[in-house]
């Protein structure tokens, strides 16, 4: 009969009004192989490596990096993140795979320091344009792992709410230093989470930026009438400034949402088209910006 593991400690960290709680069950620097488990961690070798996060071993975090792996059955008393966290150590049965933390509903179980490498996503050049432009960063060198189980909403939500945990603890940027495994390795990971990446990078800045967003079926429609948030400088991140007359005076109207049938992803995140301003005194339209703007940055009116 398989013995439980129990968190050697239960933490709970807050942002923005949203309490996480992490139970850690940490592998011990001194945990060896029982058998030989990968090319990289053969029997008696090291069961993780054993260095500090950075090139120079300062145990700084320089992104987060999001992965999926298939939910589980688990036995009758636990749970899909407890028999991860088991089956990593001490079973040695994740065929040397090491990664920060399990997510699975609002279960969070933490296998690695946040200052010490991983075995999770290769150490290639990052492949995103506008992330630490001119330097090139590690998954496993650089940055902490998230493990995502299952193509489950309540485990991308609390799998959100703790990489904007971490944003908020490393002072990191959500739009451009939360990457997918296959930023490093070219492997189809976060496989449940890419399909709408561009909406969970929403949800991330969202607890990031204490923004309550708006639920998947109520984005902005063609109609709508938006101004920009006070904080809003880009029509999109990454995006060219917002000029001074677009933030004053009538409202703009959104005249599309889509584009030849797909959403329009702008920045890594979702955009509308602000084509009409419209007189809320006459109910005329005029001419409005006529580009795409980012909806994190606008407020119905």
């Amino acid at each position: 009969m398989a013995v439980f593991l129990k968190p050697d400690k239960i933490r709970r960290e807050s942002i923005n009004g949203v309490t996480l709680e992490i139970k850690e069950k940490l592998i011990p620097d001194s945990a060896t192989a029982p058998r030989s488990i990968a090319d990289w961690c053969k029997k008696g070798q090291p069961m993780k490596p054993c260095r500090k996060l950075g090139a120079l071993g300062t145990g700084k975090p320089l992104g987060v990096t999001v992965h999926n792996t298939d939910d589980i059955k688990a036995a009758a008393g636990t749970n899909a993140a407890e028999q991860y966290t088991r089956a990593t150590w001490p079973n040695g049965n994740m065929s040397g795979v090491v990664v920060h933390f399990y997510v699975w509903h609002s279960e969070i179980w933490q296998n690695l320091r946040l200052d010490e490498q991983g075995w999770h996503a290769g150490d290639g050049k990052v492949q995103k344009k506008i992330a630490r432009s001119g330097k090139t960063l590690g998954g496993n060198l650089d940055t902490i792992s998230i493990e995502c189980i299952g193509a489950d909403s309540a485990s991308e939500e609390t799998t959100a709410k703790l990489a904007a945990l971490l944003c908020k603890k490393y002072q990191l940027d959500p739009r451009t230093e939360v990457y997918q495994h296959r930023d490093f390795s070219g492997k189809y990971c976060p496989a449940y989470i890419i399909p709408h990446w561009a909406r969970f990078i929403e949800l991330v800045r969202g607890y990031h930026r204490d923004v309550k967003l708006p639920a998947p079926n109520a984005r902005l429609q063609v109609g709508d009438l938006v101004r920009f948030t006070a904080d809003a400088t880009q029509y999109y991140p990454e995006g060219p400034g917002i000029s001074a007359w677009a933030k004053t005076g009538d409202p703009h109207k959104v005249t599309k949402t889509i584009l030849n049938g797909d959403p329009v992803v702008k920045g890594e995140v979702l955009c509308v088209l602000l084509g009409k301003r419209v007189n809320l005194a006459t109910g005329k339209e005029s001419d409005g910006a006529n580009t795409w703007a980012a909806e994190i940055y606008l407020e119905r009116e």
